[in-house]
């Protein structure tokens, strides 16, 4: 899931056994993620965890387009915005998190913060994993860039709750370590390394609410 168009122009028709396991799992997970940080979030009113809701709604949903598309039509999406606008849209409600968790805090500029964002957004926006398009690819670059300086910066003012910032981090790095990936790989009909990185990034995006929760619960 979240390939890209430029990973999937190249597949043959039709959908591999465990890649279907591993979009089902993705499905399966972050809907539900999104239905408990939803009840939560009006449980303690609480906006971070509303927006990591919709984040997660985001990113399945994409996710729901590809799965349904293959089964029923047995070939990867003609038109695949449809999918990497819902996980564009996640990514920005990903980066809304971190702006409303960095209200308050003194932002200061660090070669290391700004070397960490510029890396990440340049090898998005210039692998095109979202397709031809410099627009989209731009956009994506800077939402995962900004994200990344976000949690940085947090993660160097010695805010409480590091772990989350960490974590989200780790989303971002995986996220594009996904699209790279999936460059080099052709075969998707057994467990790769394609796979591992994927699951990993669908637990970490899991991971975000218990944290998210502790925090929320503290204040």
């Amino acid at each position: 899931c979240g390939e890209g168009m430029s990973a999937k122009a190249g597949r043959a028709a039709g959908m591999g056994n465990f890649e279907l396991v591993d979009n089902l799992f993705q499905i399966v997970l972050l809907f539900c993620s999104a239905a408990s940080a939803g009840i939560l979030a009006l449980r303690y009113r609480s906006r971070s965890l509303l927006i990591l809701s919709l984040a997660y709604v985001c990113f399945a949903m994409g996710t729901t387009y590809y799965v349904l598309y293959l089964v029923i039509i047995g070939i990867w999406p003609q038109v695949f915005y449809v999918s990497e606008v819902s996980w564009l849209a996640a990514w920005l409600f990903y980066l809304s998190v971190q702006i409303l968790r960095t209200e308050g805090i003194r932002r200061r500029f660090s070669w290391l913060s700004g070397a960490g964002a510029g890396l990440i957004a340049l090898v998005a926006f210039f692998d095109h994993a979202f397709g031809p398009s410099y627009f989209v690819s731009a956009l994506f670059a800077f939402t995962v860039g900004a994200t990344v300086f976000l949690s940085v910066i947090r993660i160097q003012s010695g805010c409480l709750y590091r772990k989350t910032d960490v974590l989200m981090t780790g989303c971002v790095v995986l996220q594009v370590l996904l699209y790279l990936v999936s460059d080099f790989t052709r075969d998707y009909t057994r467990f790769n390394f394609y796979f591992a990185v994927d699951i990993a990034l669908t637990l970490s995006m899991a991971a975000l609410l218990p944290l998210m929760l502790r925090e929320v619960r503290d204040k």
